[in-house]
C-alpha cells in the first residue's frame, strides 16, 4: 500500500516533476511562484505538499541515488502531515471561486516572518478558479512579497491562467500516465491483481490518483446485466450522493465553512455512484433497442434528482445568509449566495458530464478494437470481450459519430442548454427504438 504522507517518495509516475522541484532544492535556486500543470488526478498538490515538506524540513534526508526528500519525522514534516503547520496554507474556492478576500488574506500572511519553518508557503488550487479581481489581486502580491513568500500555483494548463500571471510563474509540467503504466502501478503499490488493477483503473475512467482511492478501498464488484436494475441502481446511488453532501451542508455552522464545503463537492469521489454509473453505461452501450419512453423517463428521473438536491442545498445555506445578513453589506450577501449558488450548480453540471465521460470512454475502447489497435491502449481492460462485442456491433464510422455526438453533449452541457433535452436526445440515438 502507498504511504499516506508528503515526500517525493508518494509521488507515482512523475518522475519529470519531482526532479526539476529536487534540483531546484539542492541548487538553492527556490522559484517565488511555480505553475503545476497538468491534468485532473496527475499528482500535482500531493507533488506541492511534497516540496512544501521539503521546504520547511528540519532534517532533509538523501537517498543512495543523491535525490533529496523530507525526512517525515521532524516537528514540520509532521504539522504539514495534519495540516496544521502554520506556514504552509492550502487556499482552494470558497463557493464557485478563489475570491478576492481570501487572497487579502493571504497577502496579509505573505508579508509575515514564518512561524515555525523557512518559509511562508501557499498553494492556489485550483488557479483556473481565481476570477479577475482575485487574480490582478495576487499579481500586486508577487510584486510586493518578500524573499520567504513561495508560491504553487496548480491548474490544469498553462491557457488556464492569466498571461500576465504565467510571466511570473515557473512551469513544472504533469503528464498523463499511460493506462499500462497506471494499472502496473496500481498493482505495484496496492497488492492488488492484475484484474484488480484493471477494475479500479477504469472505475476511475482514467484518473490515476482517483484509481489509487478506490484501489486502497478495494471490494469486488459485478456488474447488472440488465438495463432495468442498472438504471435504477444508477439514480439510487445518485441520490444517495446527494443526500451525503445535503447531510454535510446541514451540519455546517458558519458561512465560511458552508463556502469551503460548496467549493469542494464537485470533487467529491463516491465508490458506488462509480460503479453503478460504469454498469449502466455498459448496459446501455450493449443495447439493442430500448423502449420508446425510456430516454424520457430517464432523463426526467435524473434531472428531477439533481434539482432536488440543488433545491435542498441552497435552502439549507438560508438560516445563515439571514444571519449574515445581520452584520454584512446586502451586497456581499449577495455575492457570497451567487457564489454558493454557482458552486451547487456546477457540482449537477459535473454529474451530467461523468455519465458522457463513462459513455464516451466505452465507445473509445470499441472503435480501438474496431480500428485493429493496441489492446493494452483500453481504458475498461476489465470489461475487454464486451468491447469487443461493442466494436462488432457498432463498427468504425458508428463509433466515431457516438464518440461526436458524446462530446458535443458535453459542450451543450457546459454552453448550459437543458439538460433534459440533452440527455433526451443523446439516449434516443444511442438506444434507438426498441425493435
Amino acid at each position: 500500500m502507498p504511504v499516506n504522507n508528503n515526500c517525493f517518495s508518494s509521488v507515482l509516475l512523475q518522475k519529470a516533476p519531482v526532479r526539476h522541484l529536487v534540483r531546484s532544492f539542492t541548487n538553492g535556486r527556490i522559484a517565488q511562484t511555480y505553475l503545476f500543470a497538468g491534468k485532473e488526478s496527475t499528482g500535482r498538490r500531493t507533488t506541492a505538499l511534497a516540496f512544501a515538506a521539503l521546504l520547511q524540513c528540519q532534517n532533509p534526508t538523501t537517498g543512495g541515488d543523491g535525490s533529496v526528500d523530507s525526512c517525515q519525522n521532524c516537528d514540520s514534516c509532521r504539522r504539514i502531515a495534519a495540516g496544521t503547520h502554520p506556514d504552509v496554507n492550502l487556499i482552494t474556492p470558497d463557493g464557485n471561486e478563489i475570491r478576492i478576500d481570501q487572497v487579502r488574506e493571504m497577502q496579509a500572511m505573505a508579508s509575515l516572518k514564518p512561524g515555525v519553518g523557512r518559509w511562508q508557503i501557499f498553494i492556489l488550487d485550483p488557479a483556473e478558479r481565481l476570477n479577475v479581481s482575485s487574480a490582478n489581486s495576487l499579481l500586486k502580491i508577487f510584486e510586493e512579497a518578500p524573499p520567504h513568500a513561495v508560491f504553487i500555483l496548480i491548474a490544469r494548463d498553462t491557457g488556464s491562467v492569466l498571461p500576465t500571471v504565467l510571466s511570473r510563474s515557473e512551469i513544472v509540467r504533469f503528464a498523463v500516465p499511460s493506462h499500462q503504466q497506471a494499472r502496473a502501478e496500481i498493482m505495484r503499490a496496492c497488492a492488488l491483481s492484475e484484474a484488480q488493477a484493471a477494475l479500479c483503473y477504469s472505475l476511475s475512467e482514467g484518473r490515476f490518483g482517483r484509481s489509487l482511492e478506490f484501489a486502497l478501498n478495494f471490494h469486488e464488484l459485478s456488474f447488472n446485466s440488465g438495463i432495468s436494475q442498472s438504471h435504477t441502481d444508477f439514480l439510487i446511488q445518485t441520490e444517495s450522493l446527494s443526500q451525503l453532501l445535503q447531510a454535510e451542508f446541514a451540519a455546517v455552522e458558519n458561512l465560511d465553512r458552508a463556502l469551503r464545503v460548496a467549493g469542494q463537492i464537485d470533487q467529491k469521489v463516491y465508490f458506488p455512484l462509480q460503479a453503478a454509473r460504469k454498469s449502466f453505461c455498459r448496459s446501455l452501450v450493449l443495447n439493442t433497442g430500448l423502449p420508446a419512453a425510456f430516454a424520457l423517463l430517464f432523463s426526467e428521473n435524473l434531472t428531477e434528482r439533481l434539482n432536488s438536491a440543488i433545491s435542498v442545498m441552497k435552502k439549507s445555506f438560508d438560516p445563515l445568509l439571514l444571519e449574515a445578513k445581520k452584520s454584512y453589506p446586502s451586497a456581499l450577501i449577495k455575492e457570497i449566495e451567487g457564489q454558493f449558488s454557482a458552486a451547487i450548480e456546477r457540482w449537477a453540471g459535473s454529474q451530467l458530464e461523468e455519465f458522457f465521460l463513462c459513455l464516451l470512454n466505452w465507445y473509445a475502447d470499441a472503435l480501438i478494437v474496431a480500428c485493429k489497435a493496441d489492446e493494452t491502449l483500453l481504458l475498461n481492460l476489465d470489461r475487454k470481450e464486451d468491447i469487443i462485442t461493442l466494436a462488432k456491433v457498432e463498427g468504425i464510422e458508428l463509433l466515431r459519430s457516438r464518440i461526436e455526438l458524446l462530446e458535443k453533449s458535453v459542450e451543450l452541457q457546459r454552453r448550459y442548454v437543458q439538460p433534459l433535452l440533452i440527455l433526451e436526445n443523446l439516449l434516443t440515438q444511442i438506444g434507438g427504438p426498441e425493435a
